[in-house]
């Protein structure tokens, strides 16, 4: 006889046909919630799937929209949208008012968006203003401003245009990823649009040295590896953003730019996706703060020909 094994209730329930899972965990009397009576319009009976994905139902039209709007992955299934035929073992993933509070969809003001998923791989890159600090000191605040987001605006065009998604503004640098929806090419259009953003740099240091006669200079660091995707933050202020090693990775072999004298460095993943397209320059054994070991960083020139 199949059984249905919930965590982390750890109760295992039996049946003999085809069940709605929402009814089963309810005639067990699992705590399981359900705000909306079943009707797939909360997302409170989410649940986890660890075992038996082909003994569920697929998505009924209900499940699939809410699934859409909230970005749910394959394993995380609606209990009150999803039949059973087999053995499966799952989680519930509202287990208190807390969760309940953040996971309804119902009334105003809740989370709308990804709920997290992992990215195998993804390319990250951070582009920095050098010396920023030393110029946002030497110029009035409307002229700061009025600088960054001059650049902030070209260097968001020239991300986007080449499939990446930028991701956050961070004082004077700026935070974009590449490959959340396993777009092609993820590593490369990344490399292309570090050196857009250069470009970009180069207008804007004619720009200002012309204005306010200061350099105006970016440095950009990228890397390649798995990031957790997600809606993260307060429910007022919940924002989709990216997190993993490979960002801090980014972040700081652009800081390493500074130390050894270039403008753009990639992580060894990044080249080994890109050697055959992309003009490199020095190999460097990177020192970097807060990881065991030494990383492997490449000096981007160009693009080859």
């Amino acid at each position: 006889m199949p059984e249905a094994h919930i965590s982390p209730d750890e109760v295992d329930i039996a049946f003999d046909n085809a069940v709605n899972l929402l009814d089963l965990a309810v005639s067990a009397g699992v705590p399981i919630a359900h705000l909306c009576g079943g009707r797939a319009r909360c997302s409170t009976c989410r649940v986890r799937i660890v075992e038996g994905h082909t003994a569920l139902s697929d998505r009924t039209p209900e499940e699939a929209a809410m699934a859409a709007n909230l970005d749910l992955p394959d394993e995380v299934r609606l209990a009150c949208q999803t039949e059973v035929v087999d053995s499966v073992r799952l989680w519930r993933l509202v287990l208190d008012k807390i969760d309940i509070e953040m996971a309804s969809q119902l009334g105003e003001g809740h989370y709308v968006g990804p709920v997290g998923r992992e990215i195998e791989e993804a390319a990250v890159m951070f582009a920095d203003v050098a010396g920023f600090t030393a110029m946002s000191e030497a110029l009035p605040p409307y002229d700061v401003v009025h600088i960054l987001n001059r650049f902030f605006n070209r260097a968001s065009e020239a991300i986007e245009k080449l499939g990446g998604r930028v991701d956050n503004y961070m004082g004077d640098g700026v935070l974009s990823v590449f490959g959340i929806d396993q777009e092609p090419d993820s590593a490369l259009n990344a490399v292309k649009a570090g050196l857009a953003v250069l470009d970009v740099a180069s207008d804007m240091n004619r720009y200002v040295n012309t204005i306010y006669g200061h350099e105006f200079k970016v440095r950009v660091g990228i890397g390649l590896g798995e990031v957790i995707f997600g809606l993260m933050g307060g429910e007022t202020s919940a924002r989709e953003t990216v997190i993993g090693d490979v960002v801090n990775v980014a972040s700081r072999i652009e800081a390493a730019n500074k130390e050894i004298g270039t403008s753009m460095l990639v992580t060894d993943g990044i080249h080994a996706r890109t050697h055959h397209s992309v003009q490199y320059g020095r190999r460097f054994d990177l020192d970097l703060r807060g990881k065991s070991g030494q990383i492997v960083a490449h000096e981007v020139l160009g693009i080859a020909d």
